[in-house]
């Protein structure tokens, strides 16, 4: 399937708009992650995952669409049933200004409409980190081949990469995509022994990640001492 500073302010809108009578599509909810949007960077694609779960049994699929102005909106794929997902990839235009900008999801099956908004912000900043995330990526992907097997993820592994949250500071975040996972990239700016890093595991299938695994120290990492291991979810809803 292919598919601020600091913390930035969001709003959350879910809610129905029409009516339906008894003759018309099956009820539903529209669930949509991350719960935050840190902030945009032109040219560094954000995914936003959607999917509906009905109020009864039905096979009529709900049609996925999304718009943020001053960005190109990508949805795959356009129409869901329950349980499905769809990922809309968000990629901001090139600005010389930061400026505001509105995402909005809108879930439509009959008369039945469901909508999800974010407020953030599109930087106008380039990507410093993408060369450092990939030597991070790429002592991650090492272990995981070695001790994770099953997750099918290598070294060799294809993965495309965006830079993520930009105005976030002392934690530093960047998103890999690859055909089977998207992988959420976080490193503490600090010394040993604070300087850990962390990724984040979504099936491109799933909503949410459900695994998460911990370096204990970049730079020891990056001289041979490599430790990692496995820990909890944090918090699966930022981008």
């Amino acid at each position: 399937m292919q598919r601020f500073k600091c913390c930035l302010g969001f709003v959350l809108l879910l809610g129905s708009i029409g009516a339906c009578s008894s003759t018309e599509a099956v009820p539903f909810e529209l669930t949509v992650s991350p719960e935050f949007v840190h902030g945009l960077v032109p040219g560094a694609p954000v995914i936003v995952v959607a999917t509906i779960t009905d109020e009864a049994a039905t096979d009529q699929p709900a049609i996925i669409t999304a718009t943020a102005e001053g960005a190109s909106v990508a949805v795959e794929p356009a129409t869901i049933q329950s349980g499905e997902v769809a990922e809309i990839v968000i990629n901001a235009e090139p600005t010389a200004d930061d400026r505001p900008i509105t995402i909005e999801v809108t879930a439509t099956r009959g008369k039945e409409l469901k909508s999800a908004s974010w407020q953030t912000t599109v930087f106008a900043v380039e990507d410093d980190r993408g060369p450092y995330a990939r030597e991070l990526l790429a002592l991650f992907t090492a272990w995981l081949a070695d001790n994770e097997p099953d997750l099918g993820i290598t070294p060799t592994t294809e993965f495309s990469g965006a830079m993520t949250s930009p105005e976030l500071l002392v934690v530093s975040h960047y998103a890999f995509v690859s055909d089977e996972w998207e992988l959420r990239l976080s490193w503490h700016i600090m010394v040993p022994p604070d300087d850990w890093s962390e990724i984040t595991l979504r099936a491109r299938d799933e909503l949410l990640p459900t695994v998460a695994y911990r370096m204990a120290s970049q730079r020891a990492a990056l001289v041979g001492d490599l430790v990692i291991e496995q820990v909890d979810i944090q918090s699966p809803g930022a981008r």
